[in-house]
């Protein structure tokens, strides 16, 4: 599988009510792959796929950022922004919240934080689709 085939088999799993923009900018670098919302807030995604993991469990596994993706991403976490990475494989995948995404993690902690593409889609929708408590307060805003 490529990163491409990979990204659109979770955007299959996400509801309607989701807007999803698969990105790709040739004049602006560092935005990542993809951009979601709802009613609920928005979210920024880069994917990377592996096509296997390393055997020795202690390997180090850092996803694979240019220094502009880091910057871009380190810049809009600062402001508030919801920004994650998600490195597929054929197993699973692991999410990188903000922050952590230059360290890396070993190959048996990227295992057991191994989550299905359904479980991306899900918390897609959990940070894209749920009112978040302060945006309900004038109830206006709320669907």
């Amino acid at each position: 599988m490529i990163e491409s085939k990979y990204t659109a088999s979770i955007h299959k799993l996400l509801p309607k009510t989701i807007y999803k923009w698969k990105i790709n900018d040739n004049f602006q670098g560092g935005v990542p792959d993809a951009y979601y919302s709802g009613h609920g807030g928005d979210l920024w995604i880069e994917y990377k796929y592996l096509q296997k993991l390393p055997k020795r469990t202690d390997t180090l596994i850092v996803p694979q950022l240019r220094s502009l993706q880091i910057r871009w991403l380190n810049d809009r976490s600062a402001e508030g922004r919801n920004c994650l990475v998600v490195v597929g494989c054929p197993d699973g995948s692991y999410i990188f919240n903000s922050g952590t995404w230059g360290e890396g993690v070993t190959t048996e902690v990227f295992k057991n934080g191994m989550v299905t593409r359904q479980a991306i889609a899900d918390e897609i929708v959990s940070i894209c689709a749920l009112p978040r408590p302060s945006a309900c307060e004038d109830q206006s805003y709320c669907p």
